[in-house]
């Protein structure tokens, strides 16, 4: 377990934990391992468990940030439009910056749980299966 969240927080593979899940800083997730072969998208819609992760985190920041700005004196400079915007520029700053972590705490849990490999994408399917469609 300890060696999954460590894995995680390195957005490495959870297999061979050397190949990057990430191509590049914008987020984009790599189809599969380049140095394991091991498929990051096991079905449709499987990243659906790395957002909801992304949420939780953001919120849970966002409600300590809150809780912790009423002790703070009141910044009466600024206006309830301007508090308005520092709280979503706030919020969409934590979604971006969580968004990998979750990405690959996810990948990296689901493979602890049940492991998968490369037998498991089919051949011209990019998500492991055929689509019927």
């Amino acid at each position: 377990m300890r060696a999954a969240l460590g894995n995680a927080l390195r957005l490495r593979c959870p297999r061979c934990r050397q190949g990057p899940i990430f191509a590049n800083w914008l987020n984009k997730v790599l189809p599969n391992c380049p140095n394991c072969g091991l498929p990051y998208y096991r079905e449709s819609g499987y990243y659906l468990g790395g957002m909801t992760l992304t949420y939780v985190f953001t919120a849970f920041t966002l409600l300590a940030a809150y809780l912790l700005s009423l002790l703070l004196p009141d910044a009466a400079f600024l206006s309830e439009n301007a508090k308005l915007a520092v709280w979503v520029v706030l919020a969409v700053l934590l979604t971006m910056a969580f968004v990998r972590p979750a990405y690959s705490l996810w990948l990296s849990m689901d493979f602890w749980i049940t492991p998968w490999d490369s037998s498991m994408r089919k051949a011209g399917s990019p998500l492991g299966r055929r689509d019927s469609f």
